[in-house]
């Protein structure tokens, strides 16, 4: 069975970005997160740069395109 926490072969330089004014809070990237770097905070989500292994999985799946990924 493939590990689905390993990065993916194209993970990101640097933990991704949510835009504020973009983030309704769905959770949806919260969801996919395999170690758990995003976390709620009243309506909006959040990532923790300490804590993420910078797979790529959550712009994927955010459904108001309001995470940003650079490098």
């Amino acid at each position: 069975m493939a590990n689905t926490n390993a990065p993916r072969p194209d993970a990101l330089e640097v933990a991704p970005e949510i835009d504020r004014e973009r983030c309704t809070g769905c959770t949806q990237c919260l969801l996919i997160c395999p170690v758990g770097a995003i976390e709620r905070r009243g309506m909006r989500c959040f990532v923790s740069s300490e804590v993420c292994v910078r797979c790529g999985r959550c712009p994927t799946v955010c459904p108001n395109e309001a995470i940003e990924t650079r490098g």
